[in-house]
């Protein structure tokens, strides 16, 4: 069985791998875990630049919360990286 994850924007079940995993490091800045293989708690994300697009708008209204100790701005600064990436795509 294929383990399923939700999108922390969206809240769509998709495969694991299918979704872009974010966690935080020692120093509770984002990172993408391409690999899936960091062993720390992380958040899931569509490939989609609307999820992209609507957890920067929700986090910057602060209308988000993390079971993760991350540092927001970090994190923002990664999604923006990612949606620049799809973008180009």
């Amino acid at each position: 069985m294929t383990p399923m994850r939700c999108c922390i924007a969206c809240r769509k079940r998709e495969e694991k791998s299918d979704l872009i995993r974010i966690v935080a490091d020692e120093n509770k800045n984002a990172i993408i875990d391409k690999n899936h293989n960091i062993n720390s708690r992380g958040i899931y994300l569509c490939k989609d630049e609307n999820c992209i697009k609507n957890l920067q708008k929700a986090i910057e209204k602060n209308k988000v919360k993390f079971k993760i100790d991350i540092e927001v701005q970090s994190l923002l600064n990664v999604l923006k990286e990612l949606g620049e990436e799809i973008w180009e795509n």
